[in-house]
C-alpha cells in the first residue's frame, strides 16, 4: 500500500497503487546507475516492484550488510538510502489536478485526476509527474491552463506554472519531443 499523508487523502491520489498495492517513487537515477554497475544484475536497487518504503528500505538493509567488507559499496549504498528517503517525503510535495483535456494516449494525462508533482523542500524544483507506478518526469506540459494547484507546500508548482522554475514545458515544446520520440521508436 502507498503511503499518503493525512493531509493527501482527501485528493484520492494513486488510485491503482491503492487498489492493488505499490508504492511510487522518486530517485537519484545518476547514483542508481553508478551504484548498480557495481552490483551482480539480480540485486538491482532501482525502486520498482516495491510495496513500501519500508520493503525498499529493508532490501538496501541487506545489500549493505552482505556487502559489508567493501566499504565503498557500502558507502554509495547509504548515500543513496539517504537521498532516495529525501526525495520521497510527500508531505513536500505538490498535488495538482489535470484540467485539460485527456489525451488517450498511453501513459496520457486524464482530465480532472490529481497528480503528484514530486519535489523537496531543499530544492524546491519541477521534477515530473508521478501517476501511480509510472514515473512520468518532463513528459509533460506545465502551462497554467492544464493544471489546478492543490497542494503546494514548497511553492514548486506555482514557480513552474507561473514563474521562471526549471522544467517548464510549453505544449508545443511537448508535442515536439513526443514526436521525436516516436521517430526514435520507428527506427527501432
Amino acid at each position: 500500500m502507498p503511503y499518503i499523508p493525512e493531509k493527501h487523502k482527501r485528493y484520492n491520489l494513486l488510485p491503482f497503487c491503492r487498489k492493488r498495492g505499490g508504492e511510487v517513487f522518486e530517485y537519484p537515477s545518476n547514483l542508481i546507475s553508478k551504484t548498480e554497475e557495481l552490483l551482480s544484475p539480480e540485486e538491482s536497487i532501482t525502486p520498482y516492484g516495491f510495496k513500501s518504503y519500508d520493503e525498499y528500505f529493508n532490501y538496501v538493509d541487506n545489500l549493505i550488510m552482505k556487502h559489508k567488507d567493501n566499504s565503498t559499496l557500502v558507502g554509495i549504498l547509504e548515500q543513496v538510502k539517504v537521498q532516495v528517503k529525501e526525495m520521497n517525503t510527500k508531505e513536500e510535495w505538490s498535488v495538482l489536478k489535470y484540467v485539460g483535456e485527456s489525451d488517450g494516449a498511453i501513459f496520457g494525462l486524464t482530465h480532472n485526476k490529481n497528480y503528484y508533482w514530486p519535489t523537496r523542500k531543499d530544492n524546491p524544483v519541477y521534477c515530473g509527474v508521478i501517476d501511480d507506478e509510472e514515473f512520468t518526469a518532463y513528459l509533460y506540459p506545465t502551462e497554467a491552463h492544464l493544471w489546478e494547484i492543490l497542494d503546494d507546500p514548497t511553492g514548486m508548482a506555482y514557480n513552474t506554472i507561473y514563474g521562471n522554475g526549471k522544467g517548464k514545458l510549453s505544449i508545443k515544446e511537448h508535442e515536439e519531443m513526443i514526436e521525436k520520440f516516436s521517430d526514435v521508436l520507428k527506427d527501432k
